[in-house]
Formats: structure tokens, sequence, C-alpha cells
């Protein structure tokens, strides 16, 4: 390919898929601050900090100016030109850091980098991605990826939900009254369902006496896509999961006994994401 992909670590595109299309990767700054000793991934360091009483708030900051600079710099000397996509500039300043990065480069190479806000996060975002990867391998340049790419977000669509309301509270990213009118839900056995819209996370229903969360967003899955998939067209699917791969696996399991399905892939969603709705927590995004 002459067009190199670029994102930030939101993403949530597994390694292998990273290192296959030389995918290069912004990462956010992380500070484990008294769960650094703990055992386990993040959302297991997560569980264990609760379970011995220790409070402690991950701290996350988005990649830096420097950072995505030095990506750039690093895949244009792969490349002839890159794209780089970023989470939702609505609910991160990383978008801007990308496009301040471009600025530093010198002139001749500042109209080879491209920053699309992919308006979404974690699948959404790696499904936007790869098409920006399959429109490449067609050989399509990159004014016609930049015309089609609109379109491709537009179509990109997200669906997630937590397991616990007291993680939106302990991340401390929420005003407080979310946590807990979330909480009280809870208790009368009702469980939001968040979508994404122009980029901004909001609340497209809400489900009640769910069996789980893999069943409940197959079903509203099921229903979104069920127009299309008559029609004959391909649903791509990405899933990420907050540490609960069986939850995950059973959500691919079902929307493959669909018909014009396919699953891209299943990965942990990132800190960033995960770390402000907690463990357990699953996401589901798909493209026509």
């Amino acid at each position: 390919m002459k067009i190199g992909p670029i994102s930030d670590e939101a993403f949530d595109l597994p390694e292998e898929i990273i290192e296959k299309y030389k995918i290069g990767v912004a990462r956010f700054k992380i500070d484990l601050q008294e769960l650094k000793n703990l055992p386990g991934n993040i959302y297991q360091k997560t569980r264990e900090a609760e379970r011995q009483g220790i409070e402690s708030v991950v701290k996350t900051s988005q990649p830096s100016i420097n950072d995505f600079l030095s990506i750039f710099k690093e895949k244009l000397n792969e490349f002839e030109e890159v794209f780089c996509v970023t989470i939702s500039s609505k609910l991160s300043g990383t978008y801007n850091s990308a496009l301040q990065a471009k600025k530093f480069l010198q002139k001749e190479f500042q109209d080879k980098v491209h920053v699309i806000d992919s308006l979404n996060g974690s699948a959404g975002q790696g499904l936007v991605v790869l098409k920006i990867i399959e429109l490449a391998k067609r050989n399509l340049n990159s004014q016609e990826i930049n015309n089609k790419i609109k379109e491709v977000i537009e179509k990109t669509k997200l669906l997630g939900m937590y397991h616990d309301p007291k993680w939106l509270k302990a991340s401390g990213r929420f005003p407080r009254f979310v946590p807990v009118i979330m909480e009280r839900a809870e208790k009368m056995s009702i469980k939001p369902v968040f979508r994404m819209v122009n980029g901004k996370l909001s609340v497209a229903g809400v489900k009640r006496n769910i069996i789980d969360l893999s069943s409940a967003l197959f079903e509203e899955f099921d229903k979104a896509t069920k127009k299309a998939r008559g029609e004959g067209k391909k649903i791509i699917v990405g899933i990420t999961h907050a540490d609960d791969i069986s939850q995950a696996t059973k959500l691919k399991e079902m929307i493959l006994s669909l018909k014009n399905t396919e699953v891209a892939f299943i990965n942990l969603t990132c800190f960033p994401i995960g770390g402000h709705i907690g463990p357990n927590s699953l996401i589901l995004s798909w493209q026509e």
C-alpha cells in the first residue's frame, strides 16, 4: 500500500492486525498509581483494588503533539501518505493534538498527512481504520478516500453497556447525578444501552431484566441491521470487552448466526474508554 494507517490507542484493534498493516499507534498515558503492583491486566487490577479496599483512580491523558509528530515522521518514511484516525473530538482532545502535530511537519509533508475525526471510539473507530486500509488496498488515492470517508463514518454504529454503574462514579468523568440515576435504575433491574450519535455518547434506550449484556446488545443489533441484511448487505462487526471474553465470544457467535454478517475482530477495550464504564462492560460496533 502507498497509504499508511495511523490511529490513537482508542481504536482497540488487536495487535496482530496492527502488525499486519503496520499501523502507527499513538498511546495514551496511563498512571496506575496504587494499582501498579497489583496482578493482571488493567481491569483485573481494578477488581483486585476494590477487593482490597484500595481507593485509587487510574489517571489517563491523551497522546501529545510530539507523540503524533514522531509517528507521522516514522510512517512517512514507510508510506507516501498517511491517514490518522482519532477518537471523537467531542470526547477527547486527541484529534486536536494530531492536527497540531501536522503543522510541525515540513511544508512538503503536511499535505501527505490526513487527520480524520472518527466521531467514534473503540470498536467503531477500529472499523473506520480498517475501512481506510481496505480502500487503500483497492488502490484508491487519498482524495478518493477522503471523499468516501464521511459516508463511512456516518454508517459506523456503536452500542455499549456497562456491567455495574458504580464504575461511572469511580471514573470521575460523569456529572454526579448520572451515576446516582444509573444506580437507582440498576435496583429496578434496568440498564441503559449507550450509543454514539454525531461523536457524542447518548442513551439509545433501556433494557429490563436482561439475561446478560451480550444478549441485550445482540437484540439491539438484530433489530438495527435487519433491513440491511435482508437486502443482502454485508454487516462488518467489531466487538470489544472490559475483560469479559466469554460475553464477547457469545455475542460473536450470536451475530454470526445471522446471514450476511462478519466479525472483523474481538479485543480488550482500552482503559481510557473502558475505565470509565468499568470491568465487564461490552461494546459492539458495525458498518454496512
